[in-house]
């Protein structure tokens, strides 16, 4: 699953995607994700970890660690979306990390992000649900979003008609 990050859906694909993202009703927007690793000392360590899901959809914010080989949940939080109290993100030459503050005192960092995947996050902390609107998303973004609602179960449209392909020149 974590792999596929690093992929990015045929344009043909993240048009439709767009389409659809478009085409949500109000009560469903803004709709956006992350899948990457719940970052801690025992993963730097070198100790394995599992798949973190943050998806933005409706209002609400779902949280949700993933088994690697059936895709499940393994534990799940919801919160919602105005109960993101602070975002921060760290940059690194390659990848990157997000910390999410919630307004209970919960926090949780997702790491082994490709690079300006958290952009929109960051944005919407400040901003709102302008700022994930699907035309200022990147098709990386685009594809990470895929992802997430494919790792949560949540239908999007159409399958790709095909596979997700590297992007030229890397990430």
């Amino acid at each position: 699953m974590a792999r596929l990050v690093w992929k990015r859906l045929p344009s043909e694909d993240l048009a439709a995607f767009r389409e659809y993202l478009d085409g949500l009703h109000s009560r469903e927007r803004p709709l956006y994700g992350l899948v990457g690793v719940r970052a801690s000392w025992w993963t730097r360590l070198g100790g394995f970890s599992r798949p973190l899901v943050i998806l933005l959809r409706g209002g609400r914010i779902v949280v949700s660690k993933r088994s690697w080989l059936g895709g499940r949940a393994i534990w799940r939080r919801e919160y919602p979306a105005d109960g993101l109290a602070r975002v921060a993100i760290r940059r690194g030459p390659l990848l990157e990390s997000a910390r999410l503050w919630f307004e209970d005192g919960y926090s949780v960092r997702v790491g082994s992000l490709p690079r300006h995947q958290s952009e929109p996050l960051e944005r919407f902390a400040e901003e709102g649900a302008g700022a994930l609107a699907p035309s200022l998303l990147t098709p990386g973004q685009l594809t990470n979003t895929y992802l997430a609602c494919r790792a949560m179960g949540i239908p999007v449209g159409e399958a790709p008609a095909s596979p997700p392909v590297s992007p030229p020149g890397g990430s």
